[in-house]
């Protein structure tokens, strides 16, 4: 009986074959992806798929992601998300971005801080109107459970 399990068993799992649907409606448009960054997507994807991210093209360029009410970052290779505004590794030394979403009010001299609690606490502060400072609104009592204040002291 052992004999004839073994393989029938074997022909079985032979036959599975992997297909690939690659004309699936979801799978993203192939074309050559844009140097021109907008001030802000509404999608991380949206970002990856139609925007160049290279060591030439737009390393460092930080574009606010709506949807997410966050920031990314190209960092030479890829687009990643910025954690509390932070730059991404390999930018830490970069100018900050200059442009701000077309939504937002440009920095006015205000701060907006959010002062997190705890061992690791720290308090983060950004120009009032700044990609950086309306991604930390919204994330500093939701997300860190800290309290958003108008600066950290010094």
């Amino acid at each position: 009986m052992r004999k004839l399990i073994l393989p029938i068993a074997a022909i079985a799992m032979a036959s599975f074959v992997a297909c690939s649907d690659d004309s699936s409606p979801n799978a993203p448009a192939a074309g050559p992806k844009q140097d021109t960054l907008p001030a802000s997507v509404e999608k991380f994807f949206d970002l990856d798929n139609n925007y160049t991210c290279s060591q030439t093209v737009n390393k460092c360029a930080t574009v606010a992601v709506t949807g997410y009410s966050e920031l990314a970052q190209c960092n030479g290779a890829q687009w990643d998300m910025q954690t509390l505004g932070n730059p991404v590794a390999g930018c830490e030394n970069a100018a900050p971005a200059t442009d701000t979403p077309a939504n937002s009010t440009p920095a006015t001299g205000a701060m907006v801080s959010c002062d997190v609690p705890g061992v690791l606490g720290e308090c983060l502060e950004y120009p009032a109107g700044s990609a950086e400072a309306t991604a930390m609104e919204s994330q500093c009592v939701s997300v860190l459970m800290g309290t958003l204040g108008t600066g950290c002291a010094k």
